[in-house]
């Protein structure tokens, strides 16, 4: 049998990378499983998540600044390095911000290669499936890992957003793309826009990159909202520039006449400047309730619970958002902004409306306004097109089940 060895971010520490919880309850088929869990902050390390799968964690701690320039000093003897270095001074983009990201994405990857190697001293290695969750540089951990092992096994890939599209990245560059392209076996981008992003800019590798969709668990149809009483809103992201969560705030200041809850879950840098903006500019007709960090099994209770009307997203930047996933598995149409890999989600106007990436505040003011206004029949069909179209291509149970398949 095969054993498996994931690659995560802190994962099952703190809350990042919920989805990942989802997916690990299907990892029981493995002979082995083995979660490493990279950059574990110790705020971070006091959190950790029940797990309904038998894995043996490895902790790897977030070192210090000073630390990681020490262990850059020793990416020097790294072959691949100089390649790297040849490939930017041919393409004319060698400068400072991309030589210390370079030496940082190697830095972390020999250090968290050298503390798994020490964990795995005396284990059989064989049968051995490296999965990356991230497509940065996570996955070069993986090659090192092989190398020095020098076993005969497949190394895979999840690419999200942040980790897959450059232009999110300062200088618009993520190191070593080509070198993980030509070792890794596949890269699953879990968008089909993620997979004509990374075919269009590397087509000698359009191969080894397929599409495999996320997915979330079936928790039943949302209570129906009563819709007379009054409009619940609900968004879930990150409170991060990229978000962009205040502009619902702007949205919502121009609805005077209807009484609105709004409901906000997920904290980040940006979020006591939201509480802020929120006080300042929504009028009494308005009610909004900012829920912060919530465990992912507790924000699925809720979802649940309370008849929310609509979800919204206004991100500028996404790989296919989970969010709405969870929140049309509940039957909850959508209202998010066409980017990324949203429109592979929403693409059908019985359930969902898609904004521009350049919506005004208007646009997304009248876009709630209709569903307030909407007449309770087509409401409920597209109660029902969300759900539907959710368990035909997003329901946990195929996906993750035929993806764990294809690992094993």
């Amino acid at each position: 049998m095969s054993k498996l060895l994931l690659l995560a971010n802190e994962f099952p520490y703190g809350s990042w990378e919920p989805y990942i919880e989802t997916e690990s309850d299907y990892y029981g088929d493995f002979e082995k499983v083995w979660i490493c869990s990279l950059q574990l902050r110790d705020e971070h390390r006091k959190t950790k998540r029940n797990l309904k799968v038998d894995a043996e964690i490895i902790p790897i701690r977030y070192i210090s600044r000073i630390q990681y320039f020490i262990e850059s000093i020793l990416t020097l003897l790294d072959s691949k390095l100089y390649k790297e270095l040849a490939k930017l001074i041919k393409q004319k983009r060698l400068k400072c911000t991309t030589l210390v990201d370079l030496f940082v994405f190697l830095s972390r990857a020999h250090h968290e290669a050298r503390v798994i190697d020490q964990a795995f001293k005396n284990t059989d290695k064989s049968n051995l499936v490296f999965y990356s969750y991230r497509f940065e540089y996570q996955p070069y951990v993986a090659i090192l890992l092989k190398k020095k092992w020098n076993i005969d096994a497949r190394i895979v890939c999840r690419a999200h957003g942040y980790d897959l599209y450059e232009e999110r990245h300062r200088a618009n560059y993520i190191p070593m793309r080509e070198t993980i392209l030509e070792a890794v076996n596949i890269v699953y981008p879990c968008s089909m826009a993620g997979v004509k992003y990374l075919q269009d800019r590397f087509p000698q590798y359009k191969e080894k990159v397929e599409v495999r969709f996320l997915g979330s668990k079936n928790h039943g149809l949302g209570l129906m909202p009563q819709r007379s009483e009054v409009f619940r809103i609900v968004s879930c992201s990150r409170v991060t520039k990229i978000k962009r969560v205040k502009r619902i705030v702007d949205g919502l200041a121009l609805i005077k006449d209807i009484k609105i809850e709004w409901t906000h879950y997920g904290d980040g840098p940006l979020f006591d400047e939201l509480k802020s903006y929120a006080a300042l500019k929504l009028k009494n007709n308005i009610n909004y309730i900012f829920k912060g960090d919530i465990r992912n099994s507790d924000l699925l209770d809720e979802y649940g619970k309370i008849p929310y009307d609509i979800f919204i997203n206004v991100s500028t930047s996404e790989g296919i958002p989970v969010s709405i996933m969870e929140a049309l598995s509940f039957g909850i149409p959508c209202i998010a902004t066409d980017v990324g890999g949203t429109r592979e989600i929403l693409e059908d106007r019985t359930y969902s409306r898609l904004l521009h990436s350049c919506f005004s505040d208007e646009d997304l003011s009248e876009t709630i306004r209709e569903y307030c206004i909407m007449e309770s029949k087509k409401y409920t069909s597209q109660r029902i097109a969300a759900r539907e179209y959710w368990n035909t291509k997003f329901n946990a149970d195929k996906n993750y089940l035929k993806f764990i398949e294809e690992l094993r």
